[in-house]
C-alpha cells in the first residue's frame, strides 16, 4: 500500500468559497436528503456533497475530491486524526449531529476496516427511532442487543452491487467475504452515540472505489 498523502492535498475545503462562511446556514432540507443517502452505505452520499459541499453550513468542514467530496479528517488512518468536531451541533430530523468519523485500517489477515459516519447526542434507541423515521422498511435498523444494526454480505466475485441481507457486526469477516453494516452504537463519551458505515472483509479496489470514491488512491491497496 502506498505511504499516505495528505487528503488535503487532494481536495480543498468547501468554505473557500466567495460566500462568508460565517454566514452559511444548514439547508435542511438538504441535510435530511444526505442522511438518507448516508444511509445507503454507497457513495450516494459522497456524490451529493460534491454537487452541495455547503449543506452543512459553516459547522463543517468539506474536502472535495472530483466528483466526490467529505467531511474532512486529519488522518483516517490515525486514532488521534479520524475524527472532526463540528462547530456547533445540527440538527437534522430528530438527530443531533456532533462531529464526522473516517476510519480506515488494513490487516494482512482479516482484511480491509472501514468506519465512517457521525457521532449524534442522545442513545442507541433514541437515534436508530429517528433515522428508521426516515428510511423505507427494507432500509431500516433493528435492535441486536445494545446495537441497532442492518448488515448485509456479499462474496468476491459477485456482481458489483449485489449485497444480501445478513451478517454479525463485530466478528471476523471470513476470507472472501465482505459485510457492509449500518450500524447504531453507544460512544466511549456519556450521552452519546455513533451512527457509522462500516465495510470489512476481503474489499477489492473496484468494490472500494464503487462504495468509498472519496478516499484518495494512498488509501488503497
Amino acid at each position: 500500500m502506498a505511504a499516505l498523502a495528505c487528503f488535503a492535498a487532494m481536495s480543498f475545503s468547501a468554505g473557500a468559497a466567495d460566500t462568508p462562511a460565517a454566514n452559511l446556514a444548514p439547508d435542511m432540507d438538504a441535510t435530511k436528503t444526505a442522511l438518507i443517502a448516508f444511509a445507503q452505505c454507497d457513495a450516494s452520499f459522497f456524490t451529493l456533497l460534491a454537487q452541495k459541499p455547503q449543506l452543512f453550513g459553516s459547522a463543517v468542514e468539506v474536502a472535495i475530491n472530483g466528483t466526490v467530496a467529505a467531511p474532512t479528517v486529519a488522518d483516517p488512518r490515525s486514532q488521534k486524526g479520524h475524527r472532526q468536531s463540528f462547530t456547533r451541533p445540527i440538527d437534522v430530523a430528530g438527530l443531533s449531529l456532533l462531529a464526522w468519523r473516517n476510519e480506515v485500517s488494513y490487516d494482512a489477515t482479516m482484511g480491509a476496516f472501514l468506519w465512517w459516519g457521525f457521532d449524534v447526542e442522545g442513545t442507541p434507541d433514541t437515534a436508530a427511532d429517528a433515522l428508521n423515521r426516515l428510511l423505507q422498511p427494507a432500509q431500516r435498523v433493528v435492535k441486536t442487543g445494545n446495537e441497532w444494526a442492518r448488515a448485509e454480505n456479499r462474496r468476491i466475485g459477485d456482481p458489483i452491487d449485489a449485497w444480501r441481507r445478513g451478517g454479525q457486526s463485530g466478528s471476523v469477516t471470513q476470507k472472501g467475504t465482505v459485510e457492509r453494516v449500518l450500524l447504531i452504537e453507544a460512544d466511549e463519551a456519556p450521552g452519546r452515540t455513533k451512527v457509522s458505515c462500516a465495510l470489512q472483509g476481503s474489499v477489492t479496489p473496484p468494490l472500494l472505489e464503487r462504495v468509498r470514491p472519496d478516499l484518495p488512491a494512498s488509501l488503497q491497496q
